[in-house]
């Protein structure tokens, strides 16, 4: 089996990819939808991903933070920051406008590396948010990190997107999803 596979397969097991018809965080939909909390609410499992990003990561050279959009970031955040050795981990909120803030007495020095950690990126609207907030304290941001990304490797960023599974998922706007329209119920998994 390659090693994908097993990745995914470990995220079948553990109750964390699920299909059907899913209305995602950003409001659209997909047949396919990772429920990453079934997989970081096992530490043991989540350090082997952490391990694989982090092996990813060292090629990009020393960092000073690592910074996940709350709530989907932080575990997985925390775990790669964990393997890096003697990096920080700080997270970013939603502001009252929708961008992102690093509260908490959080700080991003001048031109220091970052490494943003996400989940699962689908868009990239969280981190995009993140990545200006690191920006806005003049913070330098490496690369995005990510349990799963669903672009299959189609970064909307000018920066690497590193991750531990890379799958191409379509998904829609509600009025052109395929799946309204054979009206296979729809689930909001996160609800």
């Amino acid at each position: 089996m390659a090693e994908q596979e097993q990745w995914m397969q470990q995220l079948q097991d553990v109750g964390a990819y699920l299909e059907g018809h899913f209305e995602l965080t950003t409001g659209r939909h997909s047949g396919q939808f990772f429920m990453l909390a079934r997989l970081t609410e096992r530490p043991w499992i989540l350090a082997q991903w952490a391990k694989q990003l982090a092996r990813q990561v060292h090629t990009l050279g020393p960092l000073g933070a690592v910074v996940g959009p709350a709530m989907g970031g932080i575990i997985p955040g925390y775990a790669v920051a964990q393997e890096l050795k003697g990096v920080r981990m700080i997270f970013a909120e939603k502001g009252p406008d929708q961008t992102m803030v690093l509260r908490r007495g959080f700080r991003i020095e001048l031109d220091e590396p970052v490494l943003v950690v996400e989940d699962a990126v689908t868009t990239g609207a969280s981190v995009t948010k993140v990545i200006e907030a690191v920006e806005g304290m003049g913070g330098r941001v490496m690369a995005v990190a990510a349990l799963v990304d669903r672009t299959g490797g189609q970064s909307p960023w000018a920066i690497p997107l590193l991750s531990v599974v890379s799958v191409a998922i379509p998904s829609w706007i509600p009025s052109q999803c395929p799946l309204c329209a054979s009206e296979v119920a729809l689930i909001r998994p996160k609800a």
